[in-house]
């Protein structure tokens, strides 16, 4: 009996022992780091009796932020967009005793966001804009439309030649926006006072629930093309596909993320949500051109064949009553405007730069 216990004792000794040994200090990369942050209900307490830790934490930040930039190193722009999206996604799913707000979660993100940010206002363009709302938001279209990744290549690809693989791997990446566009409008409106723009916002929010129809809803829509199409696998959902996202997938999702989860950025939200649905009814009549093409079924594709009209009746809506009635209350909102628009047009070709590389690179 004394030798039976003695064992459990040295069994648990080891196992206390191995368990104490691996720390943050045993990973090498900021989004790792933070994944086992987040296995504690107090990040930011945990650290301060972790000293060694958290300057392990502080120095992956620092690497990542001082060498992001842009497309010019995927490995840093993953680590970035990555760590980024793993934050945002804590601050909407968080739930009851979770830190939503804890110290070292703000930190991470507000330096990842100082570093990101200040890439993306380097190469958004100085552009001479309309002082008249009207105006501006015709301006501002037709400024989207021209954008490269409006009407990028991809999307003929995608309609005229691409394999059912290739199309299940194009939608793999869109689990960052496609399937919460839902939450990114209800965050939008908080705050909001002016009625016309608060009612184009709810609009836009109705539609996505379905106006009012459970099996009409779109994240239930979206889930109808993923099964069909075999991009869930195993039992997966929307969270289990999004770790396999692309940083360029990811940057795509944290613009809007950003622009929604920051009430100081609302004007930056109306320019890269409006500009979401400004650009949609190309892109989409070109998917359901593939959807045909490959045999899938209407069920499925529902979504994309009825939103091509209702996106462009979106798009004009978000423009004339959204961002006019604040253009024309307030004229220094269009630069903040024009930068979401441009933020969600940029990281946007990055994206489709990436998925043609990757159709690319499979084929040789």
């Amino acid at each position: 009996m004394i030798t039976d216990n003695s064992s459990d004792i040295v069994l648990e000794s080891i196992n206390d022992k191995v368990e104490f040994e691996i720390t943050l200090e045993d990973y090498q990369t900021l989004p790792e780091v933070l994944m086992q942050l987040l296995e504690h209900a107090k990040p930011y307490q945990y650290l301060q009796s972790a000293p060694n830790e958290l300057k392990h934490v502080r120095q992956l930040l620092k690497t990542v932020t001082e060498r992001f930039c842009g497309p010019n190193d995927d490995g840093i722009a993953f680590q970035l967009h990555k760590s980024l999206n793993t934050i945002y996604d804590y601050q909407i799913n968080s739930f009851a005793n979770s830190s939503q707000y804890d110290p070292i979660l703000m930190e991470i993100m507000l330096e990842l966001e100082s570093a990101w940010i200040s890439f993306e206002k380097s190469r958004t363009p100085k552009e001479e804009m309309p002082t008249d709302a009207r105006e501006f938001t015709k301006w501002l279209k037709s400024y989207a439309l021209k954008h490269p990744s409006s009407q990028h290549d991809i999307f003929k690809y995608l309609a005229d030649e691409c394999t059912q693989e290739e199309m299940t791997y194009f939608f793999s990446q869109e689990v960052t926006i496609d399937p919460r566009f839902d939450d990114l409008i209800a965050l939008m409106q908080v705050g909001i006072d002016k009625p016309e723009v608060k009612m184009e916002l709810a609009s836009n929010f109705w539609d996505e629930m379905g106006n009012g129809k459970p099996d009409e809803v779109h994240t239930k829509l979206f889930s109808n093309l993923y099964d069909e199409i075999d991009v869930f696998k195993d039992g997966e959902g929307f969270l289990d596909v999004l770790d396999r996202a692309s940083w360029q997938a990811l940057a795509c999702g944290n613009t809007l993320l950003y622009s929604v989860l920051h009430r100081k950025h609302l004007n930056i939200g109306l320019g890269a949500l409006g500009t979401v649905e400004i650009i949609s009814p190309y892109r989409f009549s070109h998917l359901t051109r593939g959807f045909k093409r490959l045999g899938v079924s209407d069920k499925a594709s529902v979504y994309h064949q009825t939103h091509i009209a209702i996106d462009a009746i979106h798009g004009n809506g978000w423009l004339n009553n959204a961002i006019k009635p604040i253009v024309a209350e307030t004229p220094q909102a269009r630069e903040e405007i024009f930068f979401g628009s441009m933020l969600r047009m940029n990281t946007s070709a990055d994206y489709c730069e990436h998925i043609e590389k990757h159709f690319s690179n499979n084929q040789d």
